[in-house]
């Protein structure tokens, strides 16, 4: 190790002390006290909402949180009922991560980029927001954060780009603590990655909402046109808008087109430059998104006619094909029970919770279980339908989240 690498690594381990900076980092990115972050505040929560959708992690990921610092990133991951290990070079850091307000503590490890202290494959996912442009070898750093993935993981980079170095505040950064302030140019990262082992690595250039980029109403309705022309057509139109182009002639009609995208394009090419996000997966069939609650249910008996009050009898097959395991014994919210609604004849609910069932048994995904319900039959007589979706008590019924319900006629009559 260099002298210089050494001493802005011992840098970082301190930087902590030397600012003075733990109250922030204790509530980070929400404003300590009567601070005013607002801004900042506001990045750092858009940074994590866009590296959190691209990244996409299941509840059973293991999510590695590189750089992380007072523990922010993994503290909303909490939140969001996701698992992560945060990982940083400063024990300072750490230990302020473990002493913010959480419903369980952060689990946190003290760890080089460079040599990560985990086994090959130990993280589905790896999340790394504004840390790497610190450490002083990069690609040695990426192939780390590539061994520590399994061979589907997956990463998402979120660091400060073209000039970042050159910024009042990195430079002062530099001169009075010693930490690294690097610029993480988007072609000569996406190369250190590919170099590392990402199979597939990814610029995500449309990741920003951007206030700056308006459009007048006719302007709009220009651009909702823009795909609806069928060819030839389009090879004609684009031959003509050539000719004009030459000419400088109809940006503001039939040149549309062409002024939009270079508008686009000049509009997203700062943004994109200065702070990239960038995805690298280690396999082009990376796992995609489950929805969390999703399953077929299947009714395989129940008889038709009742008579009012006596209790009917249901056979049910259930399979899971979303992302969450549906658990049975939990005490709390989220628990997952066969639910029965009571619908009139027209399809009307007439008693959401008509019925409640347990499931035998747990149920991982991919799994299935049989259920015999039972359950009182309405005591007026008439036509029913019954309606058979799995709930997540507390929380969400799994129809509105695509699962296709059955129902099925019911038939009270009098017992005279």
């Amino acid at each position: 190790m260099t002298e210089r690498n050494a001493s802005s690594k011992q840098a970082e381990k301190s930087y902590l002390a030397r600012t003075g900076g733990s109250a922030w980092e204790r509530e980070k990115p929400f404003p300590p006290g009567g601070a005013d972050t607002f801004d900042e505040s506001i990045e750092l929560l858009s940074d994590f909402l866009v590296a959190v959708k691209l990244l996409r992690p299941s509840e059973n990921d293991r999510i590695i949180d590189l750089g992380a610092g007072g523990g922010w990133c993994s503290d909303l991951l909490q939140r969001l009922q996701r698992t992560s290990i945060a990982v940083d070079i400063s024990l300072d850091m750490l230990r302020v991560a473990r002493t913010r307000r959480t419903r369980r503590p952060i689990s946190a490890v003290v760890g080089d980029f460079e040599r990560l202290p985990f086994l090959d494959g130990s993280f589905e996912k790896a999340i790394c927001l504004s840390a790497i442009h610190h450490v002083p070898d990069i690609p040695k750093a990426v192939r780390e954060i590539c061994r520590v993935l399994t061979s589907d993981g997956v990463a998402v980079f979120s660091e400060p780009g073209l000039g970042h170095a050159a910024k009042p505040w990195s430079v002062s950064a530099s001169q009075d603590f010693g930490v690294l302030e690097q610029d993480i140019e988007i072609e000569p990262f996406i190369a250190t990655c590919e170099s590392a082992g990402f199979s597939h690595v990814y610029l995500c250039p449309m990741s920003y909402t951007i206030p700056e980029f308006e459009l007048t109403k006719e302007e709009w309705r220009r651009w909702k046109r823009l795909p609806r022309t069928k060819r030839p057509w389009r090879a004609f139109e684009k031959l003509k808008r050539g000719l004009l182009e030459v000419c400088g002639l109809g940006k503001g009609s039939i040149l549309f087109e062409e002024a939009f995208a270079i508008r686009l394009v000049r509009l997203l090419q700062v943004p994109v430059e200065e702070h990239p996000f960038i995805i690298a997966a280690k396999s082009a069939e990376r796992r995609r998104y489950r929805t969390r609650y999703c399953a077929t249910i299947y009714v395989d008996q129940l008889q038709e006619y009742a008579r009012p009050g006596e209790t009917a009898v249901a056979s049910i097959v259930l399979t899971n094909h979303g992302s969450a395991e549906w658990r049975t014994q939990s005490a709390t919210t989220g628990k997952i029970r066969l639910g029965i609604q009571l619908l009139d004849r027209d399809g009307r609910v007439m008693q959401r919770d008509f019925a409640r069932v347990d499931l035998p048994h747990d149920v991982a995904p991919g799994g299935s279980a049989s259920v015999q319900a039972a359950f009182s039959v309405p005591t007026q007589p008439g036509e029913f339908l019954l309606k058979f979706d799995l709930v997540a008590e507390g929380v969400a019924w799994f129809e509105p989240s695509g699962t296709r319900v059955p129902t099925r006629r019911l038939v009270v009559r009098d017992s005279r």
